[in-house]
């Protein structure tokens, strides 16, 4: 261990250093080792002087909220200098969901031993969130970071226009993205994707898509899924289907659906990796179960059908 180089460096200046200005915590605390000391700014390896530490637990994790969402380009991770295999397998997970803790946001990295350096460098390469986690699944194990220095710049909001719904606020976002993806982001910015339960709130959607102040997508997402064994549709907020509007010559075979932007009252199925524009909505219905989803863009950002 004697040889094991420390290197605790800083990034260009360009970057920004977002870590001092976020709260941590973790899956349990060792005597005194808070979640805290793992962004105090030193850079000291002795685990008793300025390392966060958990006890020995299935799956530990620790994790980093930042002050906003984040574009992350580079973490720094400096390990303890006894026991340094305990971070091996680690994974580093960024995105803006506390889902499992946060360790159902996609992944970054998977961290491996270096023998002969402390310190170690992973580039996320722009991925985007709140929440930065350090997770060993599969392990009844110690968790010891040392200290963490994450490195990136705020996320601009996409553009958006809302307008009051009926009991709900309705957000059409001017971000694109597949079927997969605009759920999750209502579900981690809003409350859902759309549900659309009448003529009314129909008529106010077709307004507010309308007034929309920046260029759309042929169709926008909704919460409209179809099952995969069956023909029977359902709303993903787990809203009751009682109004429906299908255009009858849409002949897409896929279990998305969408609504047309310049044909009003028009919903049609589309191809899930499709990248289009969607609409989000704020307030849960009464006695509504959201229908639990998963996805493999929760484990690395590419989209899959």
């Amino acid at each position: 261990m004697g040889s094991s180089r420390l290197i605790c460096s800083f990034i260009a200046a360009s970057s920004i250093d977002v870590p001092l200005r976020g709260s941590a915590v973790q899956s349990s605390t060792y005597t005194g080792r808070s979640a805290a000391l793992a962004i105090d700014g030193s850079c000291s390896p002795q685990w008793e002087q300025s390392c966060a530490h958990t006890f020995q637990v299935d799956n530990p994790w620790w994790r980093l909220q930042l002050d906003g969402v984040h574009r992350v380009s580079v973490i720094e991770v400096t390990n303890r200098n006894l026991a340094m295999e305990r971070l091996d397998g680690v994974e580093i997970h960024i995105g803006n969901s506390l889902g499992n803790n946060g360790n159902d946001n996609p992944r970054c990295a998977i961290i491996h031993d270096v023998p002969g350096s402390l310190t170690q460098t992973v580039h996320c390469w722009g991925m985007e969130g709140m929440y930065v986690n350090f997770y060993k699944p599969f392990s009844s194990t110690y968790l010891a970071l040392c200290e963490v220095k994450v490195y990136g710049e705020l996320a601009p909001p996409p553009p958006s226009i809302s307008t009051p719904g009926v009991g709900m606020n309705v957000t059409l976002v001017g971000k694109r993205l597949c079927w997969s993806d605009a759920l999750f982001y209502c579900r981690d910015y809003h409350w859902d994707l759309l549900i659309l339960r009448g003529p009314v709130e129909q008529k106010i959607v077709d307004d507010l898509v309308a007034r929309a102040p920046f260029p759309l997508t042929s169709h926008l997402w909704v919460g409209l899924r179809r099952s995969i064994r069956g023909s029977s549709w359902f709303w993903m907020s787990g809203d009751p289907m009682d109004f429906t509007q299908w255009d009858e010559a849409s002949l897409e075979s896929s279990p998305c659906g969408g609504i047309s932007s310049s044909e009003h009252s028009t919903w049609r199925q589309r191809f899930c990796g499709e990248h289009l524009n969607f609409i989000c909505f704020t307030g849960p219905t009464e006695g509504a179960k959201k229908v639990r989803f998963y996805s493999t863009t929760r484990v690395k950002p590419t989209c899959k059908n």
